[in-house]
């Protein structure tokens, strides 16, 4: 399976996700934001990223901004996990290449599973 790295400063959905993905036989490790999701990527590269937006530190969008910036992170596979359903968040997130938008609350951990598999295919949802 593949190493995800799960990025949210909501501990409860962390810990009930990575739970979840790691029952499924992923590898997760976890950031409460993305400065330390930076910090991680530098000396353990994920196969996939989940990224929530809305952080403290740094957000989602300004840690997809940094990622792409470098050129070996550009193709990094990203899903997002959002409670946001109408913002310029989101605009601003699509037009940095995520692989697919998810809406926290109606995703099931399914949904999650078939966003990570298409991500690494390498396939937009």
């Amino acid at each position: 399976m593949a190493k995800v790295l799960l990025v949210d400063d909501e501990a409860d959905h962390t810990g009930s996700l990575a739970k979840v993905l790691r029952a499924i036989g992923h590898e997760v490790a976890t950031a409460p934001n993305g400065r330390d999701a930076l910090a991680h990527i530098i000396g353990n590269l994920p196969d996939v990223v989940l990224l929530d937006l809305l952080m403290p530190v740094m957000d989602g969008p300004s840690f997809l901004e940094t990622v792409r910036s470098y050129t070996r992170l550009q193709s990094l596979p990203v899903v997002v996990l959002t409670a946001l359903t109408d913002s310029p968040l989101i605009e601003r997130t699509r037009a940095l290449k995520v692989n697919c938008i998810l809406s926290k609350g109606k995703a099931t951990s399914d949904d999650v599973q078939k966003a990570i598999n298409e991500a690494l295919a390498g396939m937009p949802s």
